[in-house]
């Protein structure tokens, strides 16, 4: 069994990762307003969207390997663990994991949903 410990970091090394990813999308978000040409917003928005898409790819990845990491683990590994490590704790930061998934897609959709609304304009 790989050392619980250094999994732990690792996952939440990831999660950091969507986060901050996450936040630098709305940051170039934010500043896309401060362009005076539509064109340098329209840019600045859609590597913004890449920003999501990008934290979403990570997040998701992040949170697969904590749900088969837990699906894996055995009575015995549990035992073997240290005392002060919890797994229905471990399960609470697969849920918040889901949740950045969730944030993720969310924010893609949002900065997507003028492109999104053109093509359906376009089937319609």
């Amino acid at each position: 069994m790989l050392n619980p410990q250094a999994f732990m970091n690792s996952y939440l090394s990831g999660m950091r990762n969507g986060i901050i990813t996450i936040s630098l999308g709305v940051a170039i978000f934010g500043f896309s307003r401060s362009f005076k040409k539509q064109e340098a917003r329209d840019t600045m928005k859609i590597v913004s969207v890449l920003s999501y898409l990008l934290s979403l790819s990570i997040s998701l990845l992040t949170t697969m390997q904590m749900r088969e990491y837990l699906k894996q683990i055995t009575p015995e590994d549990i035992k073997q663990m240290p005392k002060f490590i919890n797994i229905k704790y471990w399960k609470l930061n697969e849920y918040v994991g889901w949740l950045l998934v969730s944030m993720a897609i969310i924010m893609s959709f949002l900065g997507l949903k003028k492109y999104i609304m053109k093509v359906y304009n376009l089937l319609m």
